[in-house]
Order: structure tokens, then C-alpha cells, then sequence
């Protein structure tokens, strides 16, 4: 099989757990495996809802993957998905009270201020950067840009805690390593859309069993994703009531006469005349089931409709609505969204059944149809993944909480490299709250000042004076010292190295002018200072 790293990426659907095996070179990416595992009551709309049963179909696709591999599985890829996923927005605010040059520091602080969600029961999947404003300046990049306030927006890509909790669970008893937990939609949406339509504008619908899930782009960004709790299930357990039919039955009546539109002027009379007639015996007109069918699947296509709106971004997507997933081969899904229930126009709709990548080989041991829509976000999986996944001989990937270098010297150099790294941060966390301090002592003395001269018989006032020098002083200490040395040696010439020592000199002016306010200030309230006011006024006749 060469030398390249074999992938193994498992998505856990609704409707089934599926798995896939390959390898990428010069471009192609080769199958070279797949299995699946129909799911019953084991998967809810994404989350693991039995932790057994889920552990027991995990480790029968494994095992048919490793049986056309003929290789151990030791570690995979592993799909993140389902209700839970959605998007919150988060804006974050700050004041340099001084026209100052946005350094990399303060980027990366605004950044890990965005990632605190701080909602409950929820984790952060993924922040994605929407853009900055530089005093009233919108801009994708601020560094080196001068301004006093700076704002950041930030997606935040959250979902509950016990999603990625559960999963792990059962990996666990499997006794396999997660290599990386991978968002599907937005892997998904990387192979299906293609760049002019990220950049124009567009929303990917992803039509799955168990959910729907709405991804918005506009120029190449990501910003907005819901995962909607209704899905092509949905349908399916209406015909299972509707017809009295086992599930199986109800899939199969649902992809023979599932028709999403039907035009007004389209003849009709095979359906009101036509009769199907169920395994068990039971017996109903076509036109009753393509009514059902509609009626729920208007209800789904209202829902990401709306979705699509309260994005915000719903009149400026010139590349409309994509839609792909399961439910994206049914006959006439595009006409269907085109007259949606809400009459929201899009006059851009395309169905993606195929990916938007490099060519796409086959072994003969591999089953999977790329050709229906349903396997695209499988295959976006083992697209985004990198590190061998059998055996151990030249991984060195992650799971989800742990690091494994089986090289003693690369993990040694990535140890001192990250210590290294770590010290260089803490380091300017320091100098950022020296900075602070500065800024603020800055803004306290400029107003004593102007308190003191406009009243300056007032003791309380010269006393906040004498102490705000007092505490000013003692800033640029010795440890302040230490640190601007030792920075120096990491960051010769570096703008913040600069503006720190702007900001120093900034404090000393403001140090001296309020010393000489306060000093003429205690001058004037002392006894000789009244006796030598009352004898000018003798002198110059003043009342």
C-alpha cells in the first residue's frame, strides 16, 4: 500500500455508523475501505443516547475496516455533529486609552477573551474570527494598525458538554484513540462549496436522518451554524404510522415515490388513481402518501429557511442555498426550496450529490457510492485527516486530552520548544499588565491634576495627589527592569518593546507635572503661603 499514512475516519449518524479508510498522494486520495452499521434507538439526533449498543456498532465497523485493511486500528478520526452544534456570536471590547500600534499580543487576548462562552453545560468546538474595528475602522487585520479602542467579533461554535463526553466514552471501551474530534458540517462544507460561492455568499443545507444543519458563508468565512432537530427520520416515522409498516419498508416507500414538489401544472392522475399496497396488507392512494411526504418536508424546508434569515445574512448570499445530505436525492428538493413555504427568494439553488476535490479513487474492497450525497461528509472526514491511524510506526497525532510522541528526541525539542514558548507568553502577559497599570496611572494623574489646580485648598485632593505619586512610582521597579531586559533578548526591536518604554516616558511627564501642581498647591495652604497671598493683596489694594 506504499508508505503513505493510512486515514480511518468514523461518523456517527443518526441513521447509521459509518467508517472509511484511505490514503492521499500527489493530489488523490484513495479508498481503500468502508463499512457501516444501521443504528436503532443507539443515536439521537447526533448525541450517543446508548452508550453500549453505540460501542458494540463502533466496534463492528472497526472490524470490518481492519478486515479489509488487514491491519489493526489503532486510532481514528471522529465526526462531530448533531442538535446541539450551533453558533453563538460574541463581540469583545477594548480601550488602549492611548493611540497605540495593535501588536500580536493584543490580538491573541481578544481572541481568548472571545472563546469564553460561559454558558452552561456547553464546551467550545471551534472560534472563528468574523473581523476587527479599529476606532470605527472595520479590518480583517489590525496588527500594526495605531488606534485607541479595538473591537473583535467572534463565532463561537459551542455544543453540550456530554456530546464529545459520550463519544469518548465508547471509544474508550473499544479501547481505540481518538486522533482528532473534526466538525462535519464545516468539513463538509469545505469539499461541497466551492470558493466563489464562500466568497459571493451562500448557505449550505445539509438534508440529514436525524437533523438539519444550516451553514452561512460570506467571504470565505463562516458565520453562522444550527443544527436544526428535524430530519428525513421525520418522514419516515410518519409513513410508519401513516401505513402501519415496519422502518425498513417505511425507507424504501420513502425513496420510491418521495417527490419534494410537484408543479400545478403537472399531471397528477398516477397518484390519485395509483394504490400502494403495504407488506401486511394495507392500502393507500399514492397521492395520500406524497401528501404526508410534503407536508412534513415543507415543515423542514420552512425551518432552514428561516434559519437562513436570522443569519443576518440572508439578501446579500448571491450564491444562494446549497443543498446536499440524504435528503438532497429526492426528486425536485431544488424546486421545493425555490417555492419555499416562507417565500423567501433565492434564485440560486444547487444540489451538491458529488464533492468539489481532488480526484477520488477506488479499491476493489471499497462499496461506498459517492454518488448519492450521503457519503460526502464521511469522506470530508478522512479528507481532513493526516496521522497514520494502523499501527504506530510514524504517528504523532493527538486525541482529544492527550499528546503521544513515539520519538524521544522530537518530544524532548517539543517539550523545550513549548516551555520556551510558554515562558515567552507569561512573559508578556506581564507586560501587558505593566502597560495597564501604566495607562491607568496615566488617566488618574491627568485628572488629579486638574483637580488640584482648580481647587487647590482642598487637603483631601493633595493628599490623592501625594499617594497616586506615591503608588506611580513604584511601577517601573526593579522586576519591571528585569522584564524589559529579558524581552529584549526574545524581541530585539519589537514594537512593544517600544511602546512600553513610550508609555514610560509618558508616565514620568505626567509624574512631574502633578508633583509640581501638588507642591505649588501645599505651598499655597501653608501658614507662610496665606501670610505672603494676604500681604500681596495689602499691596495691590485688593479687598
Amino acid at each position: 500500500m506504499g508508505n503513505e499514512p493510512i486515514i480511518v475516519a468514523i461518523e456517527l449518524g443518526t441513521s447509521r455508523i459509518s467508517g472509511i479508510a484511505g490514503k492521499k498522494k500527489d493530489g488523490n486520495l484513495t479508498i481503500l475501505a468502508y463499512a457501516e452499521e444501521q443504528t436503532t434507538a443507539c443515536i439521537k439526533r447526533g448525541l450517543v443516547y446508548n452508550v453500549e449498543k453505540t460501542t458494540q456498532s463502533i466496534r463492528n465497523v472497526l472490524d470490518k475496516l481492519s478486515s479489509t485493511l488487514n491491519q489493526e486500528i489503532k486510532r481514528v478520526y471522529v465526526g462531530i455533529g448533531g442538535q446541539s452544534v450551533r453558533s453563538v456570536k460574541k463581540k469583545v471590547p477594548r480601550n488602549m486609552l492611548t493611540q497605540t500600534s495593535i501588536t500580536a499580543a493584543h490580538i491573541d487576548e481578544l481572541k481568548k477573551q472571545g472563546m469564553d462562552i460561559a454558558i452552561p453545560d456547553c464546551e467550545l468546538l471551534a472560534n472563528i474570527v468574523q473581523g476587527y474595528i479599529v476606532d470605527s475602522n472595520p479590518t480583517n487585520e489590525p496588527q500594526g494598525v495605531f488606534g485607541t479602542n479595538i473591537e473583535g467579533e467572534f463565532l463561537n461554535i459551542i455544543a453540550r458538554t456530554q456530546l464529545r463526553g459520550n463519544i469518548q466514552t465508547c471509544f474508550n471501551n473499544v479501547g481505540v484513540e481518538i486522533a482528532g474530534t473534526l466538525l462535519s458540517a464545516l468539513e463538509l462544507s469545505k469539499n461541497i462549496l466551492k470558493e466563489q460561492e464562500m466568497r459571493a455568499g451562500c448557505a449550505m443545507i445539509d438534508l440529514g436522518a436525524g437533523t438539519t444543519t444550516v451553514v452561512v458563508y460570506k467571504q470565505n468565512v463562516v458565520r453562522y451554524l444550527v443544527t436544526l432537530p428535524i430530519g428525513f427520520n421525520n418522514i419516515v416515522d410518519d409513513l410508519k404510522t401513516l401505513l402501519q409498516i415496519e422502518e425498513k419498508e417505511a425507507c424504501e416507500v420513502l425513496m420510491k415515490y418521495g417527490n419534494a414538489y410537484i408543479d400545478a401544472d403537472d399531471d397528477t392522475a398516477d397518484l390519485h388513481n395509483s394504490v400502494y399496497t403495504t407488506s401486511t396488507g394495507v392500502k393507500k392512494k399514492l397521492i395520500v402518501i406524497h401528501e404526508m411526504i410534503e407536508a412534513r418536508l415543507t415543515e423542514i424546508i420552512a425551518n432552514a429557511v428561516e434559519q437562513i434569515h436570522n443569519s443576518g445574512y440572508a439578501a446579500s448570499l448571491l450564491a444562494g442555498i446549497i443543498i446536499t445530505g440524504g435528503g438532497a436525492n429526492m426528486k425536485n428538493i431544488d424546486k421545493a426550496f425555490k417555492e419555499n413555504p416562507r417565500k423567501r427568494k433565492f434564485d440560486v439553488i444547487r444540489v451538491a450529490k458529488s464533492l468539489v476535490i481532488q480526484p477520488i479513487k477506488h479499491t476493489a474492497a471499497s462499496l461506498l457510492n459517492l454518488d448519492n450525497a450521503m457519503s460526502g461528509s464521511l469522506v470530508s472526514l478522512l479528507m481532513a485527516g493526516t496521522e497514520n491511524c494502523v499501527g504506530d510506526e510514524g504517528y504523532s497525532g493527538d486525541d482529544i486530552f492527550k499528546r503521544s510522541q513515539t520519538n524521544q528526541m522530537v518530544r524532548e525539542n517539543t517539550e523545550k520548544t513549548a516551555a520556551e514558548a510558554k515562558k515567552l507568553t507569561e512573559m508578556l502577559d506581564r507586560l501587558e499588565q505593566y502597560k495597564d497599570q501604566m495607562r491607568e496611572h496615566i488617566n488618574k494623574m491627568t485628572t488629579l491634576n486638574n483637580l488640584v489646580k482648580s481647587n487647590p485648598k482642598d487637603k483631601t485632593t493633595i493628599n490623592n495627589g501625594i499617594a497616586e505619586l506615591s503608588q506611580s512610582e513604584r511601577i517601573c521597579n526593579e522586576n519591571y527592569e528585569n522584564l524589559m531586559n529579558s524581552l529584549s533578548i526574545y524581541l530585539k526591536n519589537d514594537q512593544r518593546l517600544t511602546e512600553t518604554r513610550n508609555l514610560e516616558k509618558q508616565l514620568e511627564v505626567k509624574m512631574e507635572l502633578l508633583r509640581e501642581t501638588v507642591n505649588e498647591a501645599k505651598k499655597s495652604t501653608s501658614l507662610i503661603g496665606r501670610f505672603r497671598q494676604a500681604l500681596e493683596k495689602m499691596v495691590n489694594g485688593d479687598d
